[in-house]
């Protein structure tokens, strides 16, 4: 069986599931009705499953529909691409884009800088995953992922660097003012330390100091310890005790004053994100363009505060 589908069967299945309708679609194809069911069966033929459910009154995805129906959005947002770039014309980002982010990052930066990549590309339609567990790429169909950390399973994918952040150690003003302001890291065993745990190692993360030249790490013992960074960041800021969060979490809180950082000569290097994307010989126009928005900003700059 030859593995290609039939072209004008994808299209008209795209318009059709957007759609709802097959006269809406017709129309939009510039073919008759008829002709647009036809395609479609030609479809379900040739991949041996239904993609529609189709009634008298209703019309809706099968799961396999389902789908389907976004590889077959990047299939022709490939074939697009494709014809741009033999033809010399550069193409409007446009089009659904999927991108998964780290829950914390997402919540408390990137949402509030969408509204800019929105003026700049207003064709584009972003589907954001807050979600801090690892994405395969190809099988979850996500376009972009953004991840904190060194990376040491980016084979077959373009990585990106997008910018850095710092680890923070902070606590209210009223915490330093009740229990004094450590001096060196080994100062804060007397102080009530926020701790992290990794669920999926069930271990509390450790702190990291740069000291003499090093990075040096330490777990501390803490009274709380939160299985949600944002939480723990959240524990800080209401004066429950000293947490090292990351400079994006820590940003406003700072900038307002209800946080003050600590131990700052000791910060350790700076944790890199970094974008990741399929590598495709055609890098679709919207991801290319989201990446390079990202790339000129910063969540964290100390000449804010």
């Amino acid at each position: 069986m030859n593995n290609m589908p039939p072209l004008s069967g994808v299209a008209a299945f795209i318009q059709v599931a957007e759609t709802g309708a097959f006269n809406e679609a017709s129309r939009r194809l510039k073919l008759s009705p008829s002709a647009a069911s036809k395609a479609v069966t030609r479809l379900e033929d040739h991949l041996g499953v239904k993609l529609l459910h189709r009634t008298t009154r209703s019309l809706g995805l099968t799961p396999e529909g389902e789908r389907y129906l976004e590889g077959a959005k990047r299939l022709l947002s490939d074939m697009a691409a494709l014809g741009n770039e033999v033809s010399n014309t550069p193409a409007e980002p446009s089009g659904r884009l999927t991108v998964s982010v780290p829950a914390a990052l997402g919540r408390m930066w990137l949402v509030d800088t969408l509204s800019g990549f929105r003026d700049a590309w207003p064709k584009v339609e972003i589907e954001l995953s807050l979600d801090d567990r690892v994405v395969n790429l190809a099988g979850d169909a996500v376009d972009v992922v953004i991840r904190a950390g060194n990376l040491d399973d980016s084979v077959s994918l373009v990585t990106r660097r997008l910018f850095t952040d710092p680890l923070i150690v902070c606590a209210t003003p009223n915490y330093w003012n009740y229990k004094g302001r450590p001096h060196t890291p080994a100062d804060l065993t007397h102080h009530h330390c926020l701790n992290f745990r990794n669920r999926r190692t069930g271990r509390a993360m450790p702190w990291h100091f740069d000291i003499g030249g090093s990075v040096k790490s330490q777990v501390f013992e803490g009274q709380l310890t939160i299985d949600d960074g944002e939480a723990v960041g959240r524990a800080a800021k209401s004066g429950l005790g000293v947490s090292q969060m990351p400079g994006f979490m820590a940003m406003e809180a700072l900038r307002r004053g209800d946080l003050e950082e600590v131990l700052r000569d000791f910060r350790p290097p700076e944790v890199p994100f970094t974008a990741l994307y399929l590598d495709r010989r055609l890098v679709s126009p919207r991801i290319r363009a989201f990446v390079d928005f990202l790339s000129h900003l910063k969540p964290f700059s100390d000449n804010e505060i």
